[in-house]
């Protein structure tokens, strides 16, 4: 082997060329690993904790959502007071709040507070790192797609981070794992 600059025959192992100095090349470079193969740098690894954050953040929004939608809607809606008709489900005469909680509200509040409750279930098992939490995260992301446009990025986020399935494997590794976050065996889950 030859230097490539002054054309000096050089030493096996040589890092220098000792006649002009140039810097060689190290021998033989090893095939770069699959990205997946180490699992500190994996789309899961890398993007859970801001996934579960937002799909937090969306549950806090949904419930505020139904709160003022109860509490508010009714006072800047009028005409949507019978919607439902008087005495509907679930409040029917004697509970005293047709006047304060519309039906129509109430059934609306009860469907969007479910979904509420469920991204906010969805977030906990994703910081958990609970191995439910990938299978709800994609049905979840799948429904988001249909509320654009937050709902639409976040369920293209959620099932970019989560559908493949080397991200399955990944998934399964940490929720096995006892959702170790670094090295130092850090834990967000487990006994302690």
């Amino acid at each position: 082997m030859f230097c490539d600059r002054c054309g000096t025959p050089l030493v096996v192992g040589a890092q220098f060329c000792t006649s002009c100095g140039k810097a060689l090349a190290p021998g033989p470079v090893a095939p770069a690993a699959p990205a997946i193969a180490s699992p500190g740098q994996g789309r899961v690894r890398r993007h859970i904790q801001l996934l579960a954050t937002l799909w937090l953040v969306s549950g806090i929004l949904r419930l505020m959502g139904v709160f003022w939608l109860w509490i508010f809607g009714s006072m800047f809606f009028p005409w949507l007071r019978g919607w439902m008709g008087p005495g509907a489900w679930p409040m029917g005469p004697g509970w005293g709040l047709d006047s304060f909680l519309p039906a129509g509200f109430f059934s609306l509040g009860i469907f969007l507070g479910f979904f509420g409750l469920l991204h906010l279930a969805l977030a906990w098992g994703l910081f958990e790192r609970q191995s439910w939490a990938r299978i709800l995260g994609l049905v979840l992301g799948i429904l988001a797609l249909l509320r654009f446009p937050f709902g639409t990025a976040l369920g293209i986020y959620t099932l970019w981070v989560l559908a493949p399935e080397e991200s399955g494997r990944e998934y399964d590794q940490l929720a096995h794992s006892g959702g170790q976050i670094n090295g130092a065996g850090l834990s967000t889950s487990g006994p302690r």
